[in-house]
């Protein structure tokens, strides 16, 4: 099993997340847990940093798309930064990037 790391750094109202490692099957449900965790704490919005992430599995693309349904339902923002190019080459395949907000 690979591992995955989140760091986590206020920013004002909102909460940076830097993620690294690989958001895939067996890291899906932790990092889920974690995120559900920010977006009940905070009231602000969040951006995911995935510029440490070199792959995305459906289960780590179904991980973002519960966080990000939870914070539109909020009204709150959830951004993504820092894509890889493979890494935003599966979002706009699958359709995500038209879900997330992507800088």
């Amino acid at each position: 099993m690979t591992s995955m790391h989140i760091d986590r750094e206020q920013s004002g109202s909102d909460v940076l997340l830097k993620v690294v490692g690989r958001l895939d099957t067996p890291n899906a449900k932790p990092f889920e847990a974690s995120l559900m965790e920010v977006v009940t704490q905070t009231t602000g919005g969040i951006v995911i940093n995935l510029a440490g992430v070199d792959y995305v599995s459906s289960s780590g693309l179904r991980a973002l798309l519960v966080a990000g349904k939870a914070m539109r339902t909020g009204k709150r923002k959830l951004a993504l930064t820092s894509l890889q190019p493979q890494i935003r080459e599966v979002f706009d395949i699958s359709g995500f990037s038209s879900l997330f907000e992507i800088t």
